[in-house]
């Protein structure tokens, strides 16, 4: 506790000397890759939670909403083509991510102005999923900056930690989002919400545009300061070693199987992000702004479990059996909701389900992480990582977008149990990776 106070109390220098750099001071970094994720839950938490919710309550169709879902959140399953481009190219200058970032979160202010602007009705889901489509683009970029500078500069014995951090920030931006997009979306104002988000991003960009990546490095394009020697000996100056790079740790059978798993590990994800809306709005008869605060709340309870939780479980059980029985779990409590759907009275059974389903998918998500900056390439982090991330993403953007047909033609008990199927069938494929068996890594198997 001393040693972060110490960092903090360095991280407050006064304003006429540098303030420190991410590589070197451990409270800036944490603080700015914490902002950083904090700001991603604003376009996930307006495209997941609020904005279903209001489709919902408008009479959108499940079929509709799904699609909605789908389609909006496909960006996050391209991350490994920002990665390629981001690995290949940057302004070494301001470091090997940085300018990436800030640039990203200038596009997502664009971004939530244009919305502003056009402020699309509820019977517009086209023109509402390519505006949220465009600002998962530009937050996709952003993340992957963010992923990979955290490959370059987190040591080691932090990334356990600062794996929950992130996505404990993540969660926290997207409660935080929702709510308030839910409360603003219920007074029937698209314009004032996407403005509000807009303000919210600008002060959380400028506060991470104090700090470089590393120290001698730009603060901004037009300020003193040069290339770091670690970024120039890092950066590829021509596609093959990327591509090559990315290819050879795709073919190993471990980390295909790893993929697949992680893929299969979206299902519950993806039923809440588009089941649930539909479900909660049109079946227990709830209104979006109540939705959108179970979703706040959910991601708020999420966020608190991911600050400690993976720590703790990988520490006491291991990252192995942590995996197995957070799989194990959501397959459970998913068969339960199937078979006692039908006798459901009232929606008490619905939000303790819903809750502690949710909670366990992104501590499953967390610990996969873990595993996966584990066996990842700083050279070419921003790639491979954003590899690892693209396909669950891809496999939760499929199933949402097919969940519609799914919930008209077998209804919601049947969509539980495909979950339940998946669910299993990730855990299958990621026990016979490996995943979390160190002597792979050692191996270099994985």
């Amino acid at each position: 506790m001393s040693r972060f106070a110490a960092s903090a109390g360095e991280a407050a220098l006064d304003l006429h000397g540098r303030l420190p750099s991410l590589s070197e001071n451990r409270a800036a970094r944490i603080a700015a890759i914490l902002v950083l994720y904090f700001l991603q839950g604003v376009p996930i938490g307006l495209t997941l939670v609020a904005l279903p919710g209001w489709l919902a309550e408008q009479g959108v169709s499940p079929l509709a909403i799904g699609g909605f879902v789908g389609l909006a959140m496909l960006p996050w399953s391209t991350k490994l083509l920002n990665g390629l481009v981001m690995d290949r190219f940057t302004f070494m200058p301001m470091g090997r991510r940085r300018s990436w970032i800030l640039a990203a979160q200038a596009l997502m202010v664009a971004a939530l102005v244009t919305m502003a602007l056009i402020a699309p009705g509820a019977r517009d889901v086209a023109m509402l999923t390519a505006l949220c489509f465009v600002l998962n683009v530009c937050v996709t970029f952003s993340d992957v900056a963010v992923d990979g500078m955290a490959v370059d500069i987190v040591p080691e014995d932090e990334r356990t930690m600062i794996n929950g951090f992130m996505f404990a920030s993540q969660n926290f931006g997207v409660a935080a989002c929702a709510f308030l997009a839910g409360q603003l979306l219920a007074s029937g104002s698209l314009r004032a919400t996407a403005l509000v988000l807009a303000g919210f991003v600008i002060c959380a960009s400028v506060f991470v545009g104090l700090f470089r990546e590393r120290p001698g490095e730009r603060l901004l394009p037009w300020t003193p300061g040069a290339a770091s020697r670690e970024c120039m000996d890092r950066q590829h100056d021509a596609w093959w070693p990327i591509l090559s790079g990315v290819f050879r740790s795709v073919i190993s059978p471990p980390t295909l199987l790893f993929l697949l798993g992680a893929a299969c590990s979206s299902a519950m994800l993806a039923f809440c992000d588009a089941v649930n809306p539909t479900l909660a709005v049109q079946h227990l008869g709830w209104s979006s702004e109540r939705y959108s605060s179970l979703g706040a709340l959910m991601s708020l309870i999420a966020a608190g479990c991911a600050l400690f939780v993976p720590l703790a479980l990988v520490r006491w059980f291991g990252l192995r059996r942590a995996v197995i029985c957070h799989f194990l779990l959501i397959a459970l409590l998913a068969a339960v909701a199937a078979a006692t759907f039908p006798s459901w009275q009232g929606d008490g059974l619905f939000m303790a389900l819903t809750l502690v389903l949710f909670i366990l998918s992104v501590l499953l998500t967390v610990l996969l992480v873990v595993w996966a900056m584990r066996i990842s390439d700083p050279a070419i982090a921003a790639s491979q990582f954003a590899l690892f991330m693209a396909v669950p993403n891809l496999s939760r953007s499929m199933m949402s977008g097919n969940s519609g047909w799914l919930v008209e033609g077998g209804g919601y008990p049947a969509t539980y149990l495909a979950v339940v199927g998946i669910t299993l069938l990730g855990l299958g494929l990621c026990l016979i990776a490996g995943v979390g068996d160190e002597r792979a890594v050692e191996a270099g198997t994985a």
